[in-house]
């Protein structure tokens, strides 16, 4: 561009001045924009929703195996023997129980599968009541209150160790919602 004499006007949209001198590469003065990183998402809580969600779905199937035979208890229970038929009815309530419980088991491994918390929460949350939950089935089988809760401790530990795997992790849990 040209330089406007002094005491000359500007015409119009006419740049006037000495262009700035750009520095050199090696000085480390230039800007660049950022090369972009996708970060691909990791797999373990898609792998873990599945076998989670895979094993309330037996665990379902078991519950409707319960109902069916309450069930049928309640209803032949007369023929079977004194007591059969309130076994049977509390049976089928349990039975009903186990398969809402299941149910949410199923939800929440959909959760996890879709990088849900929530999901983890849920199924940690269904560990710690199965872990309550077998005094009283104890009690219903007419077993010790607390048969076998050292070995119920130490499953449902590893099973909720496996579960909150993607919690413990840093680099999935930021990949969560």
């Amino acid at each position: 561009m040209e330089e406007a004499p002094e005491g000359a006007t500007q015409e119009g949209n006419t740049l006037s001045g000495t262009p700035s001198e750009t520095p050199a590469a090696d000085a480390g003065v230039y800007h660049q924009n950022p090369p972009v990183v996708y970060a691909k998402k990791s797999p373990v809580p898609i792998i873990i929703g599945a076998i989670y969600s895979l094993f309330q779905v037996i665990a379902l199937l078991g519950s409707l195996a319960l109902v069916l035979g309450g069930a049928l208890l309640a209803g032949f229970g007369s023929e079977i023997g004194e007591g059969a038929a309130e076994g049977g009815f509390l049976l089928t309530i349990l039975g009903l129980f186990t398969l809402a419980l299941s149910a949410i088991g199923i939800y929440a491994g959909v959760l996890m599968i879709q990088y849900k918390k929530k999901g983890i929460n849920i199924a940690l949350g269904l560990l710690v009541l199965g872990y309550v939950l077998q005094v009283p089935m104890n009690m219903a089988m007419d077993l010790p209150a607390f048969d076998g809760m050292g070995l119920g401790l130490v499953t449902n530990g590893l099973c909720g160790a496996l579960v909150a795997i993607p919690l413990l992790v840093s680099s999935i849990s930021e990949q969560m919602d």
